[in-house]
């Protein structure tokens, strides 16, 4: 390699440096030091309004496990697992199920769970602010949380049925 195709290599890994520390830094402002919780600490608490714009708190639920599920209407294993989710709920276990809409209006949770029937309830997350404290990157994701509010487990990705989901809940029960 000659000595300007050497200078120019530097030059570009340099710049590349710099970019992605000028990234990072503008992430860090962004986000903050927001912790993310982590299996076998405390769920971290929120409160959210529900579909009928009445206030919900984790916290509310202390004393019960809790299924806690991110989901959006886009999301084509969201769309998949609320069914499975709902009917789960329907049969009243013990076990709460919170399913948490990310990002989206309240006219397009409405219609969602209007379209497909849910009865469980749904909180919105239109900020996303509940996503970031349980560090969630994709969807769907589903956070176990027992009596004592501990998170339990997490599970990334599609609920493939409903003897999955009861398998889940009896980890918590």
């Amino acid at each position: 390699m000659n000595r300007l195709a050497h200078s120019s290599w530097i030059r570009r890994l340099i710049l590349a440096l710099v970019t992605a520390a000028g990234i990072y830094a503008l992430v860090h402002a962004l986000l903050g030091d927001q912790e993310t919780a982590e299996i076998g600490q405390t769920a971290p608490d929120f409160e959210a309004v529900n579909l009928q714009d009445e206030p919900v708190r984790l916290s509310d639920y202390r004393g019960q496990p809790v299924l806690l599920n991110f989901w959006a209407s886009w999301c084509g294993p969201c769309v998949n697992e609320m069914p499975i989710l709902n009917e789960a709920y329907s049969q009243e276990s013990g076990t709460q199920i919170i399913a948490v809409n990310i990002g989206e209006s309240r006219e397009k949770a409405e219609a969602f769970a209007s379209k497909h029937h849910l009865e469980m309830p749904i909180v919105l997350d239109q900020h996303n602010t509940i996503k970031g404290q349980y560090g969630i990157s994709g969807l769907p994701v589903t956070v176990l949380i027992d009596d004592q509010g501990k998170m339990v487990d997490r599970v990334t990705g599609e609920l493939p049925s409903l003897a999955f989901v009861k398998e889940l809940m009896s980890r918590i029960q």
